[in-house]
């Protein structure tokens, strides 16, 4: 039996339905019975698997998706996070992915992201611009958990998300030490 890890990655444009029937048993073998947890940590999806997923009807009820190692960038959670599919998430897992401002902006920005309590970020690209949208967000006022240690945040961002802390909006902020700076 051939291994799940990394086939997704390595199929061609010329084989979409392939890919997402691939993807969609993937999707069947890995979502909890109540259909309210999915881990597809590293699978690989990239952001072709990220773009299917978004359009899946079976993730409805999605309460928590684990994509962390998948070779996601802004283009794939720009897809998910604009996907009514999401509006249930609670705890969103996207750490070691390839995320920059532009996917961490429309995370705080996107209506679909409002129920989001928990958050991983850790060892993305993002830069002092995403964490600034993210602490301003009007969208994220659940957000209790941010785990965005392992970027390119410097002062600017750190102090931010640290001034959003202070709010009591973020209970537990796991965020790179200004010394370090």
């Amino acid at each position: 039996m051939r291994s799940k890890r990394g086939f997704l990655s390595n199929c061609s444009p010329t084989h979409e339905f392939i890919f997402s029937m691939a993807l969609l048993s993937i999707i069947k073998q890995f979502l909890t019975p109540d259909k309210k947890n999915l881990d597809l940590s590293n699978q690989k999806i990239g952001d072709k698997g990220a773009v299917t997923l978004s359009k899946s009807k079976s993730i409805k009820r999605l309460k928590k998706l684990m994509l962390p190692n998948n070779d996601i960038s802004d283009e794939g959670i720009i897809a998910i996070v604009n996907s009514e599919n999401f509006k249930h998430l609670t705890d969103l897992d996207i750490y070691g992915n390839v995320i920059s401002d532009d996917g961490v902006k429309a995370i705080a920005e996107s209506p679909y992201m409002s129920n989001l309590k928990k958050l991983s970020l850790y060892g993305n690209l993002v830069e002092d611009e995403g964490a600034i949208a993210i602490a301003e967000s009007q969208v994220l006022l659940k957000l209790k958990h941010l785990f965005i240690t392992s970027n390119r945040i410097r002062r600017e961002g750190i102090e931010a998300l640290k001034k959003a802390k202070c709010r009591t909006r973020l209970c537990h902020l796991h965020v790179d030490d200004l010394k370090d700076f």
